[in-house]
């Protein structure tokens, strides 16, 4: 495969990811947001969402009425085309790097990417805020899953589909690392474990898998080490390691280039950590750890596989 088609494959994979994963947590905390508590506190409550998806220099949330801090925060998250991370860029990437291997994708791919960049193109924040953000959240969030539906059932499963895993899993772990990080789980236990569950998708799953009465502790380690939860760090981490070994046809327990090594590493940490031992060093110490590792194995991907080369002059 071209290494210029892998890419746009791994990179539309990653950007439908970050879209979804940010219009969830938009509408988690804007529901959060309407109860009384939230309403005294929307500054931080706000701030602490944009730090969770990757926002570090975001710009001033106003200390007013809640619904100013959402309505800001809404428009620099999903709909400032200037924020290279926001909904309305990320799906516009996405799109892009469709177009520019359309003959790649099935026709259901391409219509779903598309009808979605319609979409979000013909919205404005007035309008959002009229109808009520959950209204274009949720249809962000269900065009997204449908895209990992889609590709999966349509497209054949080779090296293309594997550069799409790789960009979805990787972001997925990225993100759920980022929420770790952000979330004051350490200080407000039982409401901050409690809000990394729903922004995760995992309040329902995490109920039905308890066999206990549960406790914060439990919530941790759910989306950090669970095998079986598709966005626990385990299991993303689980998800991108086969992929990268179906790439490169290699054994697994084994490694071709730097990033299969890190993966490698990656998986012993959370195959054989338990919850005490990571609660033991601190959350916010052991979660900044984790996203760091995510950051270098990001880049450690695009090395092995899209190598920038220099172009050499020619010589007469």
């Amino acid at each position: 495969m071209l290494s210029r088609v892998a890419e746009s494959l791994y990179w539309l994979g990653r950007n439908v990811e970050r879209a979804e994963t940010i219009a969830r947590v938009l509408d988690v905390n804007y529901t959060r947001a309407m109860d009384l508590y939230a309403q005294r506190d929307a500054e931080r409550l706000w701030r602490s969402v944009m730090h969770s998806v990757g926002f570090l220099d975001e710009p001033a949330i106003s200390s007013g009425p809640g619904s100013k801090a959402a309505a800001e925060a809404i428009a620099h998250c999903a709909l400032d085309p200037d924020n290279p991370c926001s909904i309305v860029s990320s799906v516009r990437i996405a799109r892009s790097n469709g177009l520019g291997m359309r003959a790649e994708l099935t026709t259901e791919v391409w219509q779903l990417i598309n009808v979605l960049y319609l979409y979000v193109e013909g919205v404005t924040l007035r309008g959002v805020m009229r109808e009520g953000p959950s209204k274009f959240l949720h249809y962000v969030r269900d065009s997204a899953l449908a895209f990992s539906g889609v590709t999966d059932a349509t497209l054949t499963h080779g090296d293309g589909w594997g550069f799409l895993q790789v960009g979805r899993f990787l972001e997925r772990a990225y993100m759920t690392s980022r929420f770790l990080v952000a979330l004051d789980v350490e200080h407000e236990p039982w409401r901050e474990s409690q809000r990394l569950l729903e922004m995760c998708c995992a309040d329902v799953p995490f109920a039905q898998a308890s066999r206990h009465v549960p406790e914060p502790r439990d919530a941790l380690e759910f989306i950090i080490l669970s095998a079986d939860f598709p966005r626990a760090l385990r299991f993303c981490t689980r998800a991108v390691d086969a992929a990268m070994h179906r790439l490169s046809r290699t054994g697994e327990g084994s490694y071709t280039n730097a990033a299969e090594r890190r993966l490698g590493r990656l998986r012993s940490l959370f195959d054989f950590t338990s919850i005490d031992e990571v609660l033991a060093g601190g959350i916010a110490v052991f979660s900044a750890g984790v996203v760091g590792e995510f950051e270098n194995l990001s880049h450690e991907v695009e090395d092995a596989y899209f190598p920038r080369h220099p172009v050499a002059a020619l010589v007469t």
